[in-house]
């Protein structure tokens, strides 16, 4: 494949990674708006943030796996295609339900997106640069969190929330271009063809419960029957995740790597970082805007 042809496709896989991560932060600064705008109170909108990590945090796994077995490219077109028609869903969603929903599937949309860019990269340039283009990548992933605020905030204040969602639909277009002339096909033909649906499945339960608990807590109160059969689920759930990834032959998550000291410290430092980077901007994000 041509040089100016591998860079036009990397150039569509930047754009694409640069989509789903900023759709995890440029969306808290529009909460108020959205708040007002769909007459919802801050518990219940903070949903349309929430829902969108959720659903990254539950598929993530798999659709790397999907893309491994059916063919990176196609899988990630396919993820192109879903975010950006998730996000035109959620551009002109008028309640805030439909919005949480058309959320949860860009959510699935960005979890395809994420995983699959660095092997597809390495497909088009080479395992010798690797460690180059993992530095690219990162860096783009975080310019587009740490920025995700800054570009909503100049969204809204010349134009409305809505744009914030519409401003993906372009850029997936441009991105869909880009990677289907640019790169090519891959496999991994080295990892078990088996989909650990179950693990999916439980995984998915936890999270929500959790963070309905979590989140639902103030609202029903924190001893209200809700909230603890939220919690109670969310516990057996992972009582019951942890007991099927120890058994099934090729788990969603190898908790045998949590053996490693440095995988356990690197999964722990990187889950305070998340919690110390998310939670504050929700927050400051909405009073700063307020005020």
């Amino acid at each position: 494949m041509q040089l100016k042809r591998k860079i036009i496709g990397f150039i569509g896989l930047i754009l694409a990674m640069f989509m789903g991560s900023l759709d995890a932060t440029i969306v808290n600064i529009a909460l108020p708006d959205i708040m007002k705008d769909l007459g919802s109170s801050l518990t219940n909108t903070s949903w349309v943030a929430t829902i969108y990590v959720l659903a990254m945090a539950s598929f993530i796994i798999t659709a790397a796996k999907l893309a491994d077995i059916f063919g990176r490219k196609k899988v990630m077109l396919i993820g192109i295609v879903l975010f950006g028609a998730f996000s035109f869903a959620c551009m002109t969603a008028k309640t805030l339900e439909f919005l949480i929903i058309y959320r949860a599937f860009q959510g699935i949309g960005g979890a395809i997106l994420t995983p699959i860019i660095l092997p597809m990269g390495v497909e088009l340039f080479g395992k010798l640069n690797t460690s180059k283009i993992t530095a690219c990548m990162g860096a783009f992933s975080a310019l587009a969190a740490a920025s995700g605020p800054a570009i909503g905030g100049f969204i809204i204040n010349y134009s409305n929330y809505h744009w914030i969602f519409g401003i993906n639909v372009p850029i997936s277009i441009v991105a869909f271009m880009m990677v289907a002339f640019g790169t090519e096909e891959s496999y991994d033909s080295s990892i078990e063809k088996y989909i650990d649906w179950a693990g999916v499945l439980l995984l998915t339960i936890f999270l929500g419960m959790l963070c309905f608990g979590l989140l639902e807590g103030r609202e029903y109160g924190w001893t209200s029957s809700m909230i603890i059969t939220s919690f109670v689920v969310s516990g057996i759930t992972l009582i019951l995740f942890v007991i099927a990834e120890l058994k099934v032959k090729s788990p969603i998550i190898n908790l045998k790597l949590f053996r490693e000291k440095t995988f356990s410290s690197s999964c722990f430092i990187y889950m305070v970082f998340g919690f110390a980077i998310i939670d504050p901007s929700l927050i400051l994000n909405y009073f700063f805007t307020e005020c």
